[in-house]
């Protein structure tokens, strides 16, 4: 997937924007509080961008826009060990 502009992934998040709603009901119908609901958050999205890259830390956190240190230390501190590559 080839990079996209500001407007391109602002346009992106609109259309999210229902099925988004439908999650953020679920979670306050169940009391979820927003400190739990990001963390699970940044998890999953962490995990899924490092599955999209087959396990590559480098290519997922460019993809993220983070450095890679600051990807593994993420993953680290939510139960994730990843393997030290070289």
């Amino acid at each position: 997937m080839s990079p996209a502009s500001t407007e391109e992934r602002r346009a992106s998040l609109r259309e999210l924007s229902e099925p988004l709603e439908a999650v953020f009901d679920a979670l306050l119908d169940r009391g979820v509080q927003l400190e739990e609901a990001l963390a699970v958050f940044e998890v999953r999205y962490l995990r899924s961008a490092v599955a999209r890259h087959g396990g590559n830390l480098s290519q997922a956190s460019v993809a993220l826009g983070i450095h890679r240190n600051t990807l593994r230390a993420k993953l680290q501190r939510n139960g994730r060990h990843p393997r030290r590559s070289g």
